[in-house]
């Protein structure tokens, strides 16, 4: 994939993104599995599910008296959406006259720990958590920098940079867990999770490669926060041909 390329089709679009190897007609029933959550850019709220969930969700808990924002009501989200999977998964047992014995339990938590620390061991994670580190600290000293009066044409990059200097990186490692999982699959499938968890982090790379860019070109800059935004911007395009080999994301 060209920079140039995915740039123009990629660098503004926000919330869901179509990979160009899902169909559309998957795309626009299924867009939250394609998506960076970043819900108030997004252009298909309007028919996302789980986008509609959300805010019926708010609405119960403004009636409720809860700040939909706060962390209780985080909390009461993600208890509910457990209890709610566990009926689900209760239900398939049932019909499929299926039981989880302790053993079964032993077994699979031993397979997750395994698979968490392939993860935690592969370099592309450690790579990632080293730059998410190196990124979060260079907003951080540009907050002090611009700390009485943010530029108005710093601002947008700085937004940018701040949603998106950890979600690569859980992206990729979501990306390595679903490799190692889809490995075990016996049958082909163009839409395994391992890409498509690599391409949203592709993406985001990108935006934070171009609001580095536009950071960098502000005339008032600090020579050491400078060399630093170039540094980044050099590790980070590395960072995505290695992204592109490995999950296959060339056209």
């Amino acid at each position: 994939m060209e920079p140039s390329f995915l740039e123009k089709i990629f660098i503004n679009q926000f919330g869901a993104i179509n990979p160009l190897w899902i169909h559309k007609d998957v795309f626009y029933k299924l867009p939250f599995n394609f998506c960076d959550r970043w819900c108030e850019r997004c252009k298909l709220s309007g028919i996302c599910r789980v986008y509609q969930k959300e805010k019926e969700s708010e609405k119960i808990f403004i009636k409720k008296g809860i700040d939909p924002k706060s962390t209780k009501a985080m909390l009461l989200s993600i208890s509910e959406s457990f209890e709610e999977t566990r009926k689900l998964l209760e239900k398939d047992m049932k019909r499929l006259k299926l039981k989880i014995s302790k053993e079964d339990d032993k077994k699979y938590e031993k397979e997750e720990d395994k698979k968490d620390k392939f993860v935690n061991n592969d370099n592309l994670t450690q790579v990632s958590k080293k730059l998410t580190f190196t990124l979060v600290k260079l907003v951080e000293d540009l907050h002090y920098y611009f700390l009485e009066e943010t530029p108005k044409e710093i601002k947008e990059p700085l937004r940018i940079l701040n949603y998106y200097m950890l979600f690569f990186s859980v992206k990729i490692q979501r990306a390595i867990l679903s490799e190692i999982e889809e490995k075990k699959m016996e049958y082909e499938d163009t839409t395994f999770d391992s890409k498509n968890s690599a391409f949203l982090s592709y993406i985001s790379i990108v935006k934070i490669i171009h609001a580095l860019k536009n950071i960098s070109n502000f005339k008032n800059f600090h020579h050491n926060l400078y060399r630093e935004a170039l540094k980044l911007i050099s590790l980070f395009k590395n960072l995505n041909l290695v992204l592109e080999e490995r999950f296959n994301l060339g056209y």
